[in-house]
């Protein structure tokens, strides 16, 4: 069931909740000097319409252009969104960029690290795969 989309602050949330399935398009263009406030944001949104939803995995795909945050910010960041219910549900995180692949790939040992099920996907049908048979 397609859901309302939410827009911020330079980016656009795309929902459609198929339980237990939700997936998330994320759309738009995110100045670099308020890449970690507007990142908070938007996964703050992200968790909050899970947990209406009663979503046990999320599916993110992410076609935003601008790079991934620095090291300190990753970590207010995991900092912040702490609590806010996204360690109960299966993430699959697609990223539309795959120059930035392997700075996702450090994202997602920091998740780990934090106790977050989530895997990084260079393309939806293999992020698919594993939120159907490898990651329950």
């Amino acid at each position: 069931m397609i859901q309302p989309a939410l827009v911020g602050n330079g980016y656009r949330l795309e929902f459609d909740f198929q339980p237990p399935l939700l997936t998330v398009r994320l759309l738009g263009a995110v100045a670099a000097e308020a890449n970690l406030a507007v990142t908070r944001e938007y996964w703050l949104r992200i968790a909050e319409r899970a947990r209406e939803c009663g979503a046990g995995q999320l599916l993110v795909l992410d076609e935003l252009p601008g790079e991934v945050m620095g090291d300190a910010d990753l970590a207010r960041f995991f900092d912040e969104i702490s609590g806010m219910g996204l360690e109960r549900v299966q993430i699959a995180y697609v990223e539309g960029r795959l120059d930035q692949i392997p700075r996702i790939e450090y994202v997602e040992q920091l998740a780990l690290e934090r106790g977050y099920r989530a895997r990084v996907f260079g393309n939806e049908s293999d992020a698919l795969l594993w939120l159907r048979y490898g990651g329950g």
